[in-house]
């Protein structure tokens, strides 16, 4: 059974890659890559046993294929929601960029903020177009988990709400797995989806 979510990485920058990678698997994230191209990433797509949900997609990387035409690929044969990362913010590229209606469109430097929100909006979407509006009246959850949890969706990591709140970081993680297990829930994000949807 799936535990968590993919996020394909696609970054030619390795500093910046592992950056990336550091932040996501901290947060519980399944990664994919990074790779440097389309190419890589094509094959890293095709030869693991789960897709990506999201990609996460440098738009100047290495080869002759751009971010943006390996965005295009990757929606029409992965069925993925795509979030660029780019030092560019020219006109031409943003044009380019948002015709393929990215979740979110992120300029370097970022902070983790900015990207951990970026990935959660992305599953976010992904999620309604799967599961449609769902009823999350019956979550389970103390006043420090809603407390967590709201500070999850604003995009902080586990380490931010442990300096928040004034509790370890392990603390931090053993609510988190709490909040899953005793909801039936496969990951946190899907926990935020539910939260959304509390009328």
């Amino acid at each position: 059974m799936r535990i968590t979510e993919t996020i394909l990485v696609v970054e030619d920058e390795l500093i910046t890659a592992d950056l990336i990678c550091d932040i996501l698997i901290e947060e519980g994230f399944n990664i994919l890559g990074p790779v440097k191209s389309a190419a890589e990433a094509i094959a890293v797509c095709e030869k693991s046993s789960v897709l990506p949900d999201v990609a996460l997609c440098d738009i100047h990387i290495k080869g002759n294929e751009s971010g943006i035409a390996l965005a295009q690929t990757l929606q029409a044969r992965f069925y993925c929601e795509i979030v660029f990362l780019t030092a560019f913010s020219d006109a031409a590229t943003l044009k380019s960029a948002f015709a393929l209606k990215p979740v979110m469109y992120i300029t370097k430097p970022f902070s983790e903020t900015q990207l951990l929100v970026a990935i959660r909006m992305a599953i976010f979407q992904l999620m309604q177009q799967r599961t449609g509006k769902p009823n999350g009246s019956t979550l389970s959850l103390t006043e420090r988990e809603r407390e967590i949890i709201a500070l999850i969706q604003n995009g902080f990591s586990s380490k931010q709400i442990a300096h928040r709140l004034n509790i370890s970081v392990e603390t931090v993680k053993t609510h988190r797995k709490r909040m899953l297990q005793k909801n039936n829930l496969n990951s946190i994000s899907q926990l935020v989806y539910l939260l959304h949807h509390i009328a």
